[in-house]
Formats: structure tokens, C-alpha cells, sequence
């Protein structure tokens, strides 16, 4: 529930009202994905509350305006008059809120790299007999976007060959199987006919990677950027991305769409801030960045590129000309491709400038 019970018949003016309102614009945004939007209804919001006062904010849940305010922070929106708020409503000093601050859920599911999942301090165990379907179920919910999942589109990815009655049944058994092995009624909600993992009770690494990747994007944008801050949100992107998504269920075709747009995203995201560290003059991070990018996405041609680039610029050209072969036998290995023109012409600038 958004809005507490005990405080539901309070009444308050109209101009109380606005920065409610305005945090709940907020919510709604972030759960459809719209960080900008998000961004100008909690600045509106926090603006309100600083002209106003903050009291009428125990209209809202405790945990929700948590969620909120850690979130407007790590957006670097008001900060200061944020830890005043989270210090007075929450009873939390400011010192515990910084960049990486994860607000606690009772269930945390991993996907990039190995999968796993969370129940307060219990890793559950995905060998343990009879998890396997309830597994299956989550992996799926959380492939097709974690929210308002269709049941339908859920049974004939997991039952296939199931019908009617009986692929129901299947369903709503292992959606029961599953709402006890993560022991919290709040963490899956069933709609109608539409599934949903909610945000306020799970935690998930994908939605925390596309949070960080949009903090990375907003930062990088301003005329004059933090850099202690785009390092921060750095290696957290780096920590959280352990590998491909699901990457021991390659095999299963409805994990592909999401495999490769995270990946085309991390990508991205290093080659950006492989470029970004190169012009704060800090060379070696932006090799380490890079180094971990052709780790992970061996094929990205692009990646190589930079690395090389970057080896370039520090005079290091023996570890340039071995990062081109690198790259020449994963092409020819993986796509039985040869480099691009490119990618040749700057291994050539290597003997050049030797």
C-alpha cells in the first residue's frame, strides 16, 4: 500500500497535496521505465517539500518514500535537503546513504552471470528437488520484463505442449510452489491474467544495472560532470554486470532478446566510459574498463578498437598489436570474419609509431 492507512482521512490543503502527488508521478514513472520523467516530478516534488515542509510525507509508506528518496539522491537531486529528510522521516543518519546504497528487500535475484536467488539471508539452493519449475517460472517473468507478464505467454514458453485446463493447473501450481520458496505474499502479484514481480519487495540485478546505466547517462550529459561520482556509479555498473543474463540458459530461446539487448547495453556503456576516463586523463581505468568489455563480449569489434586506441596513447604498443591478433582469432574462431578495415589500419599505426 502507497499511502498509509492511519493517515488516509487526514485532511490537508490542496498545496500539501502537490508534492504527494508529484512523488507518486514519480513512482508511476520509474515502474514504466521513464528516469527523465521521474527525475522532473521528484525535483518538483523535493522543491515543494523544501518550500513547504516534509510532514505531510508520512501520508505515504515508510519503505515507498524510502525507495524514493534513496533513488533521488543517487540522482544527485537535492541532495542535502535528502539526507535531512531521510535523517528526520526515517531515523537514518545521512552517513549511510551514499551511490551504491541498495534498499534492503527481502527477496534479491541475480541474473548476470549465475543465477540466484535471495530470501532474506538464505541463498535458495537450485538443486534442491522440486525448485527447478518454480525457477523456471521466475527466469521467464523476469525475461519478459518482470511486470505485467501475460499468464498465457508464461504457460506456452514453459508447457509448450500443455492445453487447456491442464497448462493452467501447471501454471497455478508452480506459481504457488514459488510464492512459498520466496516466502514473502507481496513479492509476486497476479493481476487478472497479468504477473508482476513488485519493485517495492524484490530486488533484481537488471533493473539496478538499467537504474545505474541511466545515473551514468544523466551524468555524463551535464556541461560539468562529477567525476568522483560517474567513478562511483562506474564500479557499481562494473560490480553488478557478472556476466551475461542467465548465461547457463543460452540455449533457451525466450532468454535471447534480453541477453543481447543487456549486452548491446553494457557495450555501449564501456566503450562510453572507456572513452570518458581517457579524457580525465585517467588511462589506466579506462584500460580496465575496456579490458573487461572484450573479456565479456569477445566478438565487439568496436571494444577492441578503443582498447587498442587506448594502449596507444600510453605508448604501450606491443599490448596493442597483441590485443589486434586477440581480436582477429575471436572473429575468425566465433564469426569466421576477418577485422575491418579499421581495426587493421590502427594495428598498422602500432609498427608505425614503434
Amino acid at each position: 500500500m502507497i499511502m498509509n492507512a492511519q493517515m488516509m482521512n487526514t485532511n490537508i490543503t490542496p498545496g500539501a497535496q502537490q508534492p504527494v502527488l508529484a512523488m507518486l508521478d514519480a513512482h508511476y514513472a520509474l515502474q514504466e521505465g521513464s528516469h527523465n520523467k521521474a527525475r522532473s516530478a521528484m525535483t518538483l516534488a523535493l522543491q515543494l517539500c523544501k518550500q513547504k515542509g516534509c510532514d505531510h510525507l508520512r501520508l505515504l509508506n515508510n519503505q515507498f518514500l524510502k525507495d524514493l528518496l534513496i533513488w533521488s539522491y543517487q540522482q544527485g537531486i537535492e541532495k542535502e535537503y535528502v539526507k535531512q529528510s531521510l535523517n528526520t522521516l526515517m531515523m537514518d543518519g545521512p552517513d549511510v546513504i551514499d551511490i551504491n546504497t541498495k534498499v534492503d528487500k527481502p527477496v534479491k535475484i541475480a541474473t548476470l552471470g549465475d543465477f540466484s536467488v535471495q530470501v532474506g539471508d538464505q541463498i535458495l539452493s537450485y538443486t534442491r528437488a522440486g525448485y527447478n519449475k518454480p525457477f523456471d517460472l521466475l527466469k521467464a517473468l523476469i525475461a519478459f520484463g518482470g511486470k505485467q507478464v501475460n499468464r498465457t505467454r508464461i504457460i506456452d514458453t514453459l508447457w509448450p505442449d500443455a492445453e487447456g485446463d491442464s497448462a493452467r493447473r501447471n501454471f497455478d501450481t508452480t506459481l504457488h510452489r514459488l510464492r512459498k520458496m520466496l516466502n514473502h505474499n507481496k513479492a509476486l502479484i497476479l493481476h487478472g491474467s497479468q504477473l508482476t514481480l513488485d519493485p517495492h519487495y524484490v530486488w533484481v540485478d537488471i533493473w539496478e544495472f538499467d537504474r545505474t546505466v541511466g545515473q551514468i547517462d544523466g551524468e555524463l550529459h551535464r556541461m560539468t560532470n562529477n567525476p568522483k561520482l560517474v567513478r562511483q556509479l562506474t564500479d557499481h555498473a562494473m560490480e553488478l554486470y557478472q556476466g551475461h543474463f542467465l548465461h547457463n540458459d543460452h540455449v533457451r530461446p525466450w532468454t535471447l532478446s534480453l541477453r543481447e539487448s543487456l549486452n548491446a547495453r553494457f557495450t555501449h556503456l564501456l566503450i562510453r566510459l572507456g572513452r570518458y576516463w581517457q579524457q580525465q586523463s585517467d588511462d589506466d581505468l579506462s584500460i580496465a574498463i575496456l579490458l573487461r568489455g572484450v573479456e565479456l563480449e569477445n566478438t565487439s569489434e568496436t571494444l577492441y578498437q578503443e582498447l587498442m586506441k587506448a594502449y596507444i596513447k600510453q605508448g604501450r604498443m606491443a599490448e596493442a598489436a597483441s590485443t589486434y591478433l586477440r581480436c582477429r582469432k575471436a572473429l575468425a574462431t566465433n564469426l569466421n570474419v576477418l577485422p575491418s578495415s579499421e581495426t587493421v589500419r590502427i594495428y598498422k599505426s602500432t609498427s608505425i609509431q614503434s
